[in-house]
């Protein structure tokens, strides 16, 4: 179970960093393409917040099972 939530934070990192570059992308652009990078960066980020808000969730339910298997071991 401990692997299964490391690699749900690594799935959260990557988001997170797939996100950063998209941020930093459009500070190296022209201004007058900034507005569809914005519009592009806007969908992106709602995709990917709700891909992190999944992956916590997962974490969550296995971190509760460890939580629980724990209690009953105590």
């Amino acid at each position: 179970m401990i692997e299964d939530i490391n690699l749900k934070n690594a799935e959260v990192s990557a988001i997170l960093t797939m996100v950063l570059d998209e941020v930093q992308g459009i500070y190296n652009l022209k201004e007058e393409n900034w507005r569809h990078e914005l519009t592009r960066l806007k969908d992106s980020l709602i995709t990917s917040l709700y891909m992190m808000d999944e992956r916590v969730k997962d974490i969550n339910k296995i971190a509760a099972l460890i939580m629980e298997a724990e209690a009953l071991h105590e």
